[in-house]
Formats: C-alpha cells, sequence, structure tokens
C-alpha cells in the first residue's frame, strides 16, 4: 500500500490501520514523493489525497494512469473536489474515491480489498494471456528449427550414399552449414526472448519480433 497526504496525522492514522489489517504500508507527503516510490516500487493500492502541494491528486491520477495504467487508486476527497474525483471515477483513472473525513475507517479496509481483488484478477487474466503467447512463439521456433533439422538429415542421408561425389558432398556441406546457422539464429533469438520481464511485456507480448530479438533491437523499443 501507499498512502499519499501531506496531511501527517491523517498520512499515519491511515497507515496504522492498514498496518494493522497486515499490510506493508510506505508513505508519501504529496504526488512528487510518491512517483519516486512508485518509480523504486510499485504498490499493489494507492490511497491519495486530492489537494496536496507541489503535486496534486489529479496530477498524480495523470503520471500514474500512463506508467501503470492497471495501479488500483483510492481517491481520499473534500466536497470541494468530489467533482473531479468522481470525473476521474468515470474516466478509469481511479478505483474508487471516499469522502473525508472517514467517519467510518472500516470504509477503507473494505476499499482497500476490493482493489486488491481487481489487483489480483487483473494479475491471473495477463498471466494466462502470457502463457497463450508464450505458446505461440514455442511453436514457431519449434517450427523454425525443425526445417533446418530436416535439410539436415537429407544432407547426411546423401553423404551416405553409394554415389556419393565430392560434388554432392560439397552441396551437402553447405546445406548442413545453413541449417546450423538458422538453428543457432532461433536458439539466440528465444535466447533473448527469456530476458523479458513478464510484467513488462504483458501489454504487447504478442509484438515481440524474433528477429529484432536476435540484434538486442527489441530492447530498445
Amino acid at each position: 500500500m501507499l498512502i499519499v497526504d501531506d496531511n501527517g496525522e491523517i498520512r499515519a492514522l491511515l497507515a496504522r490501520r492498514l498496518r494493522r489489517l497486515g499490510y506493508s504500508v510506505g508513505e508519501a507527503g504529496d504526488g512528487v514523493e510518491a512517483l519516486v516510490q512508485v518509480e523504486a516500487a510499485v504498490p499493489d493500492v494507492v490511497v491519495t489525497d486530492m489537494a496536496m502541494p507541489r503535486l496534486d491528486g489529479l496530477g498524480l491520477l495523470k503520471e500514474l494512469r500512463e506508467k501503470n495504467p492497471e495501479l488500483p487508486v483510492i481517491v481520499l476527497t473534500g466536497q470541494g473536489s468530489l467533482g473531479n474525483a468522481i470525473q476521474a471515477v468515470r474516466e478509469g483513472g481511479v478505483f474508487d474515491y471516499l469522502l473525508k473525513p472517514l467517519a467510518d475507517l472500516a470504509l477503507l479496509d473494505v476499499a482497500v480489498r476490493r482493489a486488491l481483488e481487481v489487483r489480483q484478477l487483473r494479475a491471473r487474466s495477463r498471466e494466462a494471456d502470457q502463457v497463450v503467447a508464450m505458446r505461440e512463439m514455442a511453436v514457431t521456433a519449434c517450427d523454425r528449427i525443425l526445417n533446418p533439422l530436416n535439410a539436415i538429415a537429407l544432407a547426411l542421408a546423401s553423404l551416405s550414399g553409394a554415389g556419393s561425389t565430392p560434388e554432392s558432398r560439397a552441396r551437402a556441406a553447405s546445406i548442413i552449414e545453413q541449417a546450423i546457422d538458422q538453428i543457432t539464429k532461433v536458439v539466440r533469438q528465444m535466447h533473448a526472448v527469456a530476458r523479458y520481464v513478464p510484467r513488462d511485456v504483458a501489454p504487447g507480448l504478442r509484438e515481440i519480433d524474433l528477429e529484432k530479438s536476435a540484434t538486442g533491437q527489441q530492447d530498445s523499443e
């Protein structure tokens, strides 16, 4: 959890409440501090005030949407900022909002629990997509390896034939060399793909280009 509020007393109160429920909680005094913490370690849920110095709640929401669009955010808002909070919910930037002052901290418990459940469901869905995409990629790699292996087998068969000539042996050797190069290339491509972090590539996993992976171009995109 990450609690973001410029009021130290309120921030400490919410943090204590969530820690008693067993959550690991970080604290930030404004949106700028919050972004630094999110950059270091992405939390499962962010609970943020709207009115803050330097970077307010709306500014923080905008930054989080761009960098971590699936991160659930719960907004603490007063009556004066209620319209902004409701609009942010409609636009998909906020998971839920709670009115300040919180008369019942149990409302926070429920909101956080629901946000965590949604976060977990999204993660499971993303993992399922990753499995399907990686299977498709594995099938493609297998096809690219099997074809040159068949070429090697045919070349070896021609070498062992009774009518083998220097010319046929040279052709067979050339075929085998080309096939080995193709297999080596695919193995290097898959090795490059294996370095990717699932959470980072999940949105575009099927767009990973094996050809670019071999030269490292995919990493720079």
